[in-house]
């Protein structure tokens, strides 16, 4: 794929934010937003604004994280820690610095929405995904492909062919 012209996070915004559509129902959809700090400070007083597009409208609840709808349109939502919890550290010393990985600062949350009275919602074409996205009022690059529905599926043999080929093969053990 080709390199955008913003650098993804964290180049661009300071940290490296997830967002990840968790179900897919018919009355609506849940998002998991994760930001991850691999800076060596902390950012005190953070906050992040998620244009949404079309499921904007359609914002309900967040369950770890302040969120606010932004008028007029409703297709932002920001979103800051909860009251003394606004505070993202940095990444911390590891044990054995040779050998184990860096672990940076993380927050997440879960996000709901609801699709009542909003047309045309395809969650699996990418109106689960932000459109834009905001980290302290500087805009983060986001990825021009977002991933799709049976990219994680495996094509294998279904447990009911399984079933059935060990039947056959026990009557056939059954016949000799």
């Amino acid at each position: 794929m080709p390199i955008p012209k913003k650098l993804p996070c964290p180049a661009n915004c300071g940290v490296s934010i997830n967002w990840h559509v968790n179900t897919d129902y018919r009355d609506g959809l849940t998002a998991r937003l994760t930001v991850f700090n691999w800076r060596d400070f902390a950012f005190e007083d953070w906050f992040v604004a998620v244009e949404m597009g079309k499921a904007g409208p359609g914002y309900e609840n967040v369950y770890s994280f302040n969120g606010t709808r932004v008028p007029p349109n409703n297709r932002t939502v920001m979103f800051q820690g909860l009251r003394d919890m606004n505070y993202l550290v940095g990444q911390v010393n590891r044990t054995h610095p040779l050998r184990d990985p860096p672990v940076p600062g993380k927050q997440q949350s879960v996000i709901s929405f609801k699709k009542k009275n909003i047309k045309g919602l395809n969650i699996p074409e990418g109106d689960g995904f932000p459109t834009k996205l905001f980290f302290n009022g500087e805009e983060c690059a986001l990825p021009k492909h977002f991933p799709k529905k049976s990219s994680g599926q495996r094509h294998g043999i279904s447990v009911l062919m399984s079933l059935v080929l060990a039947m056959a093969a026990a009557f056939a053990l059954m016949m000799d």
